[in-house]
């Protein structure tokens, strides 16, 4: 199954070592598809197109991976995007107060801090000089506070239970 590998790779991959914290509560996470040799398919669907075109000399095979990686990243966002449009519904008009909008600044510079640290394509971005492109994806306001600690008991203080121990939420 692929669950468990995507799963495992999000909770190593979104990890800030420094404060011993995982970015998010869950989720899976890949990137690469085109050079991960059997990384997309539970079962042998496609084996015999691949090996049909092994036999052929291998032309089109970078292509035939390439539109591999595209239905299987189509498949991911269609098996998504029902149930978290669900949670968006049934919970985009629930106030809240200037206190969990604090926390929500301070758990959006947890993922500026991520990108700008750890992220691989934000490294390559800039790297390759192209600052603009990786700023524009920053969240337009985030706030940090020196150790801020949540207070027991609350919310906050679950969510960072979660954070420092992923859970295997399926």
């Amino acid at each position: 199954a692929l669950f468990p590998r995507y799963k495992k790779w999000c909770d190593s991959y979104f990890y800030l070592p420094g404060r011993q914290e995982h970015r998010g509560v869950g989720g899976i996470f890949f990137d690469d598809l085109e050079g991960m040799e059997g990384g997309m398919e539970e079962g042998a669907e496609g084996k015999e197109e691949e090996k049909e075109e092994e036999e052929r000399g291998g032309e089109g095979r970078k292509e035939g991976r390439v539109e591999k990686a595209r239905r299987f990243t189509e498949a991911v966002a269609r098996s998504f995007m029902p149930s978290y449009l669900s949670l968006v519904r049934r919970r985009r008009d629930e106030p809240f107060d200037e206190k969990q909008r604090q926390w929500m600044l301070l758990r959006r510079g947890r993922y500026l801090e991520f990108n700008l640290l750890y992220d691989r394509g934000v490294k390559f971005g800039l790297a390759g000089g192209r600052f603009e492109s990786v700023m524009v994806s920053a969240p337009p306001m985030a706030a940090w506070k020196y150790n801020h600690q949540p207070e027991e008991g609350s919310e906050e203080a679950r969510l960072l239970a979660v954070l420092k121990t992923p859970r295997d939420w399926a």
